[in-house]
């Protein structure tokens, strides 16, 4: 009897003290918020209790970013704070405020950031025309990214467009989605980048197609062959060919030490001589004796330094 006693207070005890700290942390949940709606550039002193919490704050600090009546900077840090916590919970309100074309397009884009990695299948064909008719080129790029988890098809159209219309780093991001989406075209999106004057990124491709597992290495060999391809996609190719270190690629290699571009004939050079001396010495030494004298010197070079390995 004694036992059962002892148990029931101590339940009720457990309950009480669950209940206190409840009411504690609720308290704090509510005093950060109300300094969130007047802060200023101190913001984060209160976002980052907040976010520590976590999803406990999440439908106070939801209640007060949904408040129009608030200005539209402390709306915005009440959305950051939100973003950052990256509950379910504030799904569906970030997509009302998304497409409340009330709202300012700042407050609407803020928003995006907290639907990432969610299900929006739901709300596919919404996505789709606000990509449509947003002006601004982030905003947009925002929405294409959250095509990524609403409808795959969708998100192929939007970031074939930015990449077709951008450049930086908004059409680096689309090069990067499009390959993601479609691993098996990565050559060819590889290629036409390459093929273009954006240095940043050609780079990209270049580094990608490096390691790609779908790379197609035919392709490469006939856009360099191609009597009308420049000598910057010719070096970029025989980088990437080079980079990579394939022994199959060494007959391209070697057949590009004959190239008249400096740029292409040195950066082959300097492949070859990545690889072990066993598979290129009796490669180039029938090589030494070429007509022209820049392939002699470029093989002479490559030749000393095999030798020192």
């Amino acid at each position: 009897m004694k036992k059962g006693v002892t148990i029931l207070i101590t339940a009720v005890l457990l309950l009480s003290f669950l209940n206190t700290g409840a009411q504690s942390q609720q308290a704090e949940i509510d005093s950060l918020v109300i300094k969130l709606r007047t802060a200023g550039r101190e913001w984060n002193n209160y976002a980052e209790p907040l976010i520590k919490i976590g999803e406990p704050a999440v439908p106070v600090i939801i209640k007060n970013a949904q408040d129009t009546s608030l200005s539209q900077w402390n709306r915005r840090v009440l959305m950051v704070t939100l973003n950052s916590i990256h509950s379910k919970l504030w799904v569906e309100p970030a997509l009302e405020i998304l497409f409340n074309e009330d709202e300012t397009p700042e407050i609407r884009n803020r928003v995006t950031a907290g639907l990432y990695g969610f299900d929006l299948s739901h709300v596919n064909k919404e996505l789709w025309e606000l990509f449509l008719t947003t002006e601004n080129q982030f905003h947009k790029s925002n929405i294409a990214n959250l095509l990524m988890n609403a409808d795959t098809a969708l998100a192929y159209k939007a970031f074939k467009e930015l990449y077709r219309t951008q450049d930086g780093h908004i059409q680096k991001n689309a090069l990067q989605k499009l390959v993601s989406i479609r691993p098996h075209e990565s050559t060819n999106w590889y290629l036409k980048v390459m093929s273009g004057e954006d240095w940043m990124t050609a780079n990209l491709a270049m580094d990608s197609l490096i390691n790609s597992p779908h790379l197609e290495t035919e392709k490469l060999f006939s856009v360099y062959q191609n009597p009308a391809t420049n000598e910057m996609v010719q070096w970029r190719i025989v980088y990437v060919l080079g980079q990579q270190r394939n022994p199959d690629n060494i007959p391209f290699l070697c057949d590009a030490l004959k190239n008249k571009s400096w740029l292409v004939h040195t950066e082959a050079a300097v492949s070859l001589i990545r690889f072990e001396k066993e598979r290129i010495l009796k490669k180039v030494e029938t090589m030494q004796n070429d007509s022209s004298k820049i392939v002699r010197n470029n093989v002479e070079w490559i030749v000393s330094q095999l030798k020192e390995k």
